[in-house]
């Protein structure tokens, strides 16, 4: 069973109207090496929304200058693309990925000699929807996206659960968000 992508936003939004709103005020400034992850657990879905700085997950903001940067764009995409990796939960809540989404900045192909350089700042958005079959088992969740993208130093979560709305900075050496 998989949700549209409108159906994931719609739910998203009405489960966290007011993460959005203080993400996207956030959202302006951009700072390299901090990223947002914004959980909303509803029922027995688990929607997650990862949203960084370009710079923190392949190591610039521009479109891709050569193939080497290409290709690490494309191993961004292909990490980001594995939830599994990328947040543990616990085996008792019986979770699987039903929706994954992972939308780069740019595309992989390099730019041709002489195209303009940006300086406009770029972000990954990554959208994951997971369905529990024992969501109550759901207390906490590692996030291990400091493993893979080094340039992640903080993470603001934001979070929604039937036990209210949290938020929590997390790093790499405390990656354990807890519902």
């Amino acid at each position: 069973m998989t949700r549209t992508k409108r159906g994931f936003i719609v739910l998203s939004i009405s489960l966290a109207a007011g993460i959005y709103q203080t993400v996207n005020a956030e959202q302006d400034a951009h700072i390299h090496g901090e990223a947002h992850l914004l959980i909303a657990l509803e029922g027995s879905s688990l929607q997650i929304e990862f949203l960084s700085p370009a710079m923190n997950i392949v190591g610039f903001e521009h479109r891709p200058q050569n193939e080497t940067q290409a290709q690490s764009i494309e191993s961004a995409v292909a990490t980001l693309n594995q939830p599994n990796l990328l947040f543990k939960l616990p085996s008792t809540a019986q979770c699987n990925p039903v929706v994954v989404e992972v939308e780069p900045p740019f595309n992989h192909e390099p730019e041709h000699a002489g195209a303009e350089e940006s300086d406009e700042h770029s972000e990954f958005t990554s959208r994951y929807q997971f369905q529990c079959q024992e969501a109550a088992r759901l207390e906490r969740i590692g996030i291990e996206i400091f493993r893979h993208f080094s340039g992640t130093q903080a993470i603001e979560a934001q979070s929604i659960s039937s036990s209210g709305q949290r938020s929590q900075e997390l790093t790499a050496e405390r990656n354990t968000l807890d519902l």
